[in-house]
């Protein structure tokens, strides 16, 4: 299994670090509400957060770390394609990851936090443990060829209207990603300025379940990973960037239908103990949200449609074995995967993440 990369060591480290990386998504998709109260109601989770109900962080957040796996899950994918389909040329895909994770890293750690600590430092051991792997693989596989075709270009290689498409779409995720990361506070309702749009100010410390500033810090360095995606196809050009193409398009539609479809419930937040619970989440940016990510999903699939002319899925291989047809990924593959993802979407927001009481 796996036989496209040839050394065992790189293998094993890309293997530990997709695990991770893996049972968080699945962890945040299915499990966040029970996870944000670290288990407390009698509920499931993989990986409980550890807060009491001293801590501030105890049932706050979920719809955010919700979306974050979704996000993650996009992460994930691209993992799983080079341990599936070899390592050579897939710089465009480990370079994104390994600055995510890093910014990441940065994020969770203690002097990063700001006045709104984690109940514990497990999800930055996490972090530290996967970009480690990740990196030592990364290293690994220069014998590989992962470098292949590495470039830093300044010019605009994309020629047709694809280019309009991802110059777009990296701009609104370069904005979003430098609020998230600078902005959080004002953004969470916590105080402060805010380049885009959020929650009412000073809402945050009157909704005991409302997502605190460093959960959107940890969307936004998701955002990273996926804005240089967008970047390496802008100035490296389509021909033959079938892999980095690929995890964009799989990781937007992810994280936005995350977001579309969670907007059509309303998951009440449990807090044992709390006499008003359960807490109805805060719905004042939903639609924005919702329209925002239609637009990005919109762009992206535009993108790769015109990037098809371009080459993009020039030696576009599965399992190593070229695709027969070039044809299948984008009409069949892609909207099989989606389908199935949207229904695991489904089943979190109405089986799994609502907690009975």
């Amino acid at each position: 299994m796996f036989d496209a990369i040839k050394s065992m060591p790189a293998k094993v480290c890309l293997g530990l670090s997709f695990l991770v990386g893996i049972l968080y998504s699945i962890n945040f998709i299915f499990f966040s509400s029970c996870s944000v109260i670290n288990g407390d109601a009698d509920c499931f989770s993989l990986i409980p957060n550890g807060a009491t109900i001293e801590n501030e962080t105890y049932g706050r957040g979920a719809g955010t770390l919700y979306v974050a796996g979704a996000l993650m899950f996009g992460v994930s994918s691209g993992t799983l394609l080079i341990l599936n389909e070899g390592a050579r040329g897939k710089w465009t895909i480990m370079l994104p990851t390994i600055a995510g994770f890093t910014c990441l890293a940065m994020v969770l750690a203690p002097p990063f936090q700001g006045d709104y600590e984690t109940a514990n430092n497990n999800p930055l051991y996490a972090t530290i443990a996967a970009l480690g792997l990740y990196i030592a693989a990364y290293v690994m596989l220069k014998e590989e060829g992962v470098d292949d075709g590495l470039a830093f270009n300044m010019g605009i290689k994309l020629n047709n209207e694809a280019k309009y498409a991802v110059m777009l779409s990296s701009v609104i995720g370069t904005l979003y990603t430098i609020n998230h990361l600078f902005f959080a506070d004002g953004y969470a309702g916590a105080g402060g300025s805010t380049l885009l749009s959020g929650f009412e100010e000073g809402s945050y410390w009157t909704d005991p379940i409302a997502a605190t500033p460093l959960s959107i810090r940890v969307l936004a360095t998701f955002f990273v990973t996926y804005v240089s995606m967008g970047l390496i196809l802008l100035t490296n050009g389509a021909k033959g960037n079938w892999p980095v193409a690929h995890v964009l398009l799989f990781g937007i539609t992810f994280f936005s239908l995350s977001i579309i479809v969670g907007n059509f419930a309303t998951i009440e937040q449990v807090i044992p103990g709390d006499d008003n619970s359960p807490y109805t989440p805060d719905d004042s940016t939903d639609l924005t949200n919702s329209i925002v990510v239609g637009i990005v999903l919109l762009l992206n699939i535009f993108a790769y449609y015109k990037m098809r002319e371009e080459g993009v899925e020039e030696g576009m291989t599965f399992g190593g074995e070229n695709f027969e047809n070039s044809d299948d990924f984008f009409y069949k593959m892609y909207p099989a995967v989606t389908a199935g993802f949207v229904v695991l979407l489904l089943i979190a927001n109405f089986v799994t993440q609502p907690i009975s009481i």
